[in-house]
């Protein structure tokens, strides 16, 4: 064998050994490159987990303890957890289920906030007692004619109607509205009134209070006792 032949067989062997080396090189970091990068399905599954994540947390201490209240059916008790079924879905799947909880957990949110603007539970406590107590007829009238009395001394730019003025032995309930005959009664006189109240003598005997106002009415729940 020539020189020449020696010289051609080296160099085909060499290439032969490179394009090998390239190819398995090629091969095994590939995968790599299309692992790390999420599939979209994945992005948009890992977006919602945030998002439903961050509504609990904006929601406040005070619905997330409603919400942890609520307890599974006894009767119905899970075999898995439900992040173990979940991550066995498929990936479109998931992100569907994902979806769904996230709208429950945001209607959950809103029903319980809802709930919590409606009357308190201290003003159902007073009203409760205000409806048993018996009337301390000296007590009562005495304190309803000082309500009547501010009223007609108060100096207010517009003097409320008086709709009723009830008091027991410790509670009374007073309703205020404003001049039949008068349009431009608003919050602004309601305001007025309450900071001329608070310096009254006979207000300050009470040490709890709940209140309902429109630019229209006034509703006063007011007790002697905490």
């Amino acid at each position: 064998m020539n020189k020449n032949s020696l010289l051609a067989l080296g160099i085909g062997f060499i290439a032969g050994v490179g394009l090998t080396w390239s190819y398995f090189n090629a091969a095994s970091s590939h995968p790599e490159s299309v692992k790390s990068q999420p599939s979209y399905e994945k992005q948009q599954k890992l977006h919602i987990e945030q998002q439903s994540n961050e509504l609990l947390s904006n929601a406040g201490s005070a619905v997330l303890e409603q919400v942890a209240s609520i307890e599974p059916a006894e009767d119905t008790p899970p075999t898995y957890s439900e992040t173990q079924m979940l991550d066995e879905l498929p990936l479109e799947e998931q992100v569907t289920q994902l979806k769904q909880q996230l709208a429950e957990q945001k209607a959950t949110v809103k029903s319980i906030l809802k709930q919590m603007r409606g009357p308190s539970d201290f003003e159902k406590i007073l009203r409760d007692k205000f409806e048993k107590q018996t009337r301390d007829e000296e007590w009562a009238y005495r304190t309803e004619m000082a309500l009547q009395d501010f009223l007609l001394t108060a100096d207010l730019a517009i003097i409320p109607d008086v709709v009723s003025a009830k008091c027991k032995t410790t509670i009374c309930e007073f309703e205020l509205a404003a001049p039949a005959d008068n349009d431009t009664f608003d919050n602004s006189q309601w305001r007025e009134l309450n900071d001329k109240l608070m310096k009254q003598e006979f207000w300050q005997q009470f040490k709890s209070t709940t209140s309902t106002s429109s630019d229209s009415e006034l509703k006063l729940l007011l007790s002697t006792e905490f």
